[in-house]
């Protein structure tokens, strides 16, 4: 009975601590069928769409997609230096009343492909679109 017991115990810990640890997202298209209200902090996923990236002021501006729908999104916290056009992302935040993603963290999904510089190839900073 008792290893019943301890054995019912460390499977409901197990199950806890692996499902506090799953990383879930949204899609553009979740959000566009209404799956998240607006000021609900949320995680979104997709492909940053190609020339859609713009500086604005302190704020980048681009937009997200998963090949149905779209969502703008306004980073105010910074992106990694991985960040480009038909990156994927994961973006945390909040869903603005106007439609809008207001991000604070953007995480860059990368291949696990390495490839090493060619010779002579200097790495530097990602460069963005100026705008306004």
């Amino acid at each position: 009975m008792a290893v019943a017991v301890l054995a019912a115990g460390l499977g409901w810990v197990a199950v806890r601590g692996l499902s506090g640890s799953l990383v879930y997202y949204q899609t553009p298209s979740d959000l566009a069928a209404g799956r998240s209200a607006a000021g609900e902090r949320l995680r979104l996923g997709g492909y940053v769409l190609a020339g859609s990236v713009r500086r604005v002021g302190s704020s980048i501006h681009f937009v997200v997609s998963d090949g149905a729908a779209r969502t703008r999104v306004v980073d105010s916290g910074g992106v990694p230096s991985l960040f480009k056009a038909g990156q994927g992302v994961v973006v945390e935040g909040v869903l603005g009343r106007d439609g809008v993603f207001h991000a604070d963290t953007v995480l860059v999904k990368h291949s696990s492909e390495y490839r090493p510089p060619a010779p002579g190839e200097i790495l530097g900073p990602v460069e963005l679109e100026a705008g306004g």
